[in-house]
């Protein structure tokens, strides 16, 4: 797993697990907190799934990047043997 993801994985967990514990220490209803928990749970849930999706894509974008560079050598080197197996 990336760095990055790493860091932002442990600070989302890390608030979701300050908000849940000053959730449940403060003096609301229970059906008020359980709403409040569920809210802050989609927004971490949420912002991990965005921080994934991105690093998805930016692995995907590199993987592409490799490949289109690994064909245009190999057909360079197919070009050269060409010419030497012809010349």
């Amino acid at each position: 797993m990336n760095t990055t993801l790493k860091t932002i994985a442990s600070f989302t967990i890390g608030a979701a697990a300050g908000l849940l514990a000053g959730y449940l220490t403060a003096p609301n209803s229970g059906k008020k907190t359980r709403k409040k928990i569920v809210n802050e749970l989609d927004k971490s849930k949420n912002a991990l799934e965005e921080a994934a999706s991105q690093k998805l894509n930016e692995a995907k974008d590199l993987l592409s990047e490799t490949v289109n560079s690994q064909l245009r050598k190999g057909k360079v080197v197919v070009d050269k043997t060409k010419d030497a197996i012809l010349n």
